[in-house]
């Protein structure tokens, strides 16, 4: 009984130990931190990082080390073969797997919904008809 103890403690002990490793080594490198940092446009944070960096580190940032991209590449050159040369005149966007919206997608997203509930439509009307 006390040596099952001793070894569920010990398993939990090597378990939390392994958890905890695994954040040391998982963190976003110099050079991913100020790539997110241009991809939000966020330009004052993006200085600070690249003062912040070694030269090193701005090498790598240079040679694209460090860095993954949010789209894989499969996919970006799957759809540059998909589209037509007509299609491809300016910017090509292509949409990462989060699909959430980018600065592109502001025009859209600022025109108002024209389709309002009916029952405050009908409120409204029948408030500017009566004097």
């Amino acid at each position: 009984m006390i040596g099952t103890m001793i070894a569920i403690r010990a398993q939990v002990l090597l378990l939390s130990a392994a958890l905890s490793a695994c954040s040391l080594f998982h963190r976003p490198t110099p050079q991913q931190k100020l790539f997110d940092a241009l991809n939000r446009g966020n330009a004052a944070e993006a200085s600070q990082l690249w003062l912040s960096m070694s030269q090193k580190d701005r090498i790598k940032f240079n040679r694209g080390e460090g860095i993954k991209s949010a789209v894989p590449p499969e996919q970006v050159v799957k759809t540059l073969t998909q589209m037509s040369p007509d299609e491809m005149h300016g910017q090509v966007t292509i949409q990462g797997p989060s699909g959430g919206g980018s600065l592109l997608d502001l025009p859209k997203l600022a025109q108002p919904k024209s389709a309002a509930p009916a029952a405050l439509s009908g409120q409204k009307g029948s408030a500017e008809s009566e004097p």
